[in-house]
C-alpha cells in the first residue's frame, strides 16, 4: 500500500489537519474510498495511522450500514490519499494540491 501525499511541512504554531482517503473493497468487490479528517497529526504517516484506527472502529460498529461491517478490506495496491487541510488568514478552508 502506498501513500499519495502532499507536503508534510508543519505551519509553526498552527494546528495541522489532514484529509485521509482510505481505499476499501467489499466482499461484493465494490470499491469505495472513505475519508477521515485527522486534526493535529504531526505528519502524514501519523494521520494515516489515526485514520486506519478510526476505520477499524467504524467497521466494528458497522457505522455505514454496508452489510455486516466485517466484509470491507483495504484495497491492496491502491494508494491512500493524504492531503493537508489549509486555512488562509481569512479563515477560508481548502485542500493542498496533490503532489505528482
Amino acid at each position: 500500500m502506498t501513500i499519495d501525499t502532499v507536503s508534510t511541512a508543519r505551519t509553526s504554531g498552527s494546528p495541522v489537519a489532514w484529509l485521509v482517503g482510505l481505499p476499501f473493497r467489499s466482499a461484493a468487490a465494490r470499491a469505495v474510498r472513505l475519508y477521515y479528517v485527522v486534526a493535529d497529526a504531526e505528519n502524514d504517516e501519523q494521520a494515516v495511522r489515526v485514520a486506519l484506527e478510526r476505520a477499524d472502529r467504524d467497521r466494528d460498529g458497522n457505522r455505514y450500514g454496508d452489510g455486516d461491517g466485517h466484509d470491507r478490506q483495504l484495497s491492496p495496491g491502491t494508494p491512500i490519499e493524504v492531503r493537508r487541510v489549509l486555512r488562509d488568514p481569512l479563515g477560508n478552508t481548502s485542500l493542498a494540491v496533490r503532489s505528482g
